[in-house]
């Protein structure tokens, strides 16, 4: 069976992270902001990653995808959702190469995986899980209409909690 991936949009496509995006995704966690956030990884971690994500794709149905341009088919970053067994709760991200920043590619990245994990998922609630100090993120969860609903701790980081329900995605 295929898995369920997030709806492509105008301008992305989506597919599973695979063992091929290893150097991609090192690369993206060479970035100074990237890593500032999301610490620096490398090639080891990320084939982890990779084997931790397949796990959650296989236990779950979901878990997270590149994000690849659909015009030239370059891998820009990752998206998807994640489940976060500690907080009983399914966050979706987004984090890109610098040089895709302030496109709109994140907005565009969030918006389709929330879609999708509200239409393919019973999930009552998702959650964005940002750093205080990550000004980007947080207007990414703003314009997705994700409000601050607390504060908490997330692998050691302090990180506001950021949620969208059902009903107001639906709403919306």
């Amino acid at each position: 069976m295929t898995p369920s991936l997030p709806a492509d949009t105008e301008r992305l496509r989506f597919r599973p992270l695979e063992m091929a995006d290893v150097d991609e995704l090192v690369a993206l966690h060479e970035d100074p902001l990237v890593a500032r956030f999301l610490g620096s990884r490398d090639r080891v971690w990320m084939e982890g990653l990779i084997r931790m994500v397949d796990e959650e794709w296989a236990e779950r149905g979901h878990g997270r995808v590149a994000v690849i341009e659909r015009e030239s088919g370059c891998f820009l970053g990752r998206t998807g959702l994640k489940y976060w067994q500690q907080f009983g709760e399914t966050e979706v991200s987004w984090v890109l190469h610098a040089d895709e920043r302030g496109k709109g590619y994140a907005t565009e990245a969030g918006a389709a995986a929330l879609r999708w994990g509200f239409e393919q998922f019973e999930l009552p609630y998702l959650t964005a899980m940002i750093q205080p100090d990550n000004a980007a993120s947080l207007r990414v969860a703003e314009r997705l209409e994700m409000k601050p609903i607390r504060t908490d701790r997330l692998l050691g980081d302090e990180v506001i909690v950021h949620a969208l329900s059902r009903e107001d995605w639906a709403a919306s």
